[in-house]
């Protein structure tokens, strides 16, 4: 069977930073040390059928290597406008959809950069300030969805 080629629209609706906190930290470390951060990121998926969109939440916890406490933790939800919605995300059943990857692939790699500007500019002038949120291997994330 011939797979049929699927072109849609995708856009950014909205972005909503629903949590960042900064932790005061209690030990002392190295502030001068290379790789200072440990970035530990989540993703998760929702789909709003009735708005014909998909919300990708990314949740970073920023902790300090050498002593493992939290130094930092942000929760970013990017919502994303998809056309023609029901050509592209097939509902299987209640709560169970049939998203393409190369879709899903997208959506967290622009979720990523909206979440590593959201902490660049939030970490000016900590400890953390030239830290970069790091590249994110995406087939880490999608190794069950194949």
């Amino acid at each position: 069977m011939e797979e049929k080629e699927l072109t849609f629209g995708l856009r950014f609706d909205e972005i909503k930073l629903n949590k960042y906190s900064q932790f005061d930290l209690e030990q002392d470390f190295d502030a001068e040390a290379k790789g200072l951060i440990e970035f530990q990121s989540n993703f998760n998926f929702r789909i709003l059928e009735k708005e014909e969109k998909i919300v990708c939440t990314v949740d970073v916890r920023l902790v300090i290597l050498e002593t493992k406490e939290a130094f930092a933790e942000i929760k970013v939800e990017n919502f994303f406008k998809i056309h023609p919605f029901s050509e592209v995300i097939k509902k299987k059943s209640e709560n169970n959809y049939d998203i393409p990857n190369p879709l899903l692939r997208n959506l967290v790699m622009q979720s990523i950069s909206t979440v590593r500007g959201i902490l660049s500019e939030k970490l000016k002038g900590t400890i953390a300030q030239k830290e970069v949120y790091p590249l994110i291997n995406l087939d880490n994330i999608f190794k069950d969805k194949n």
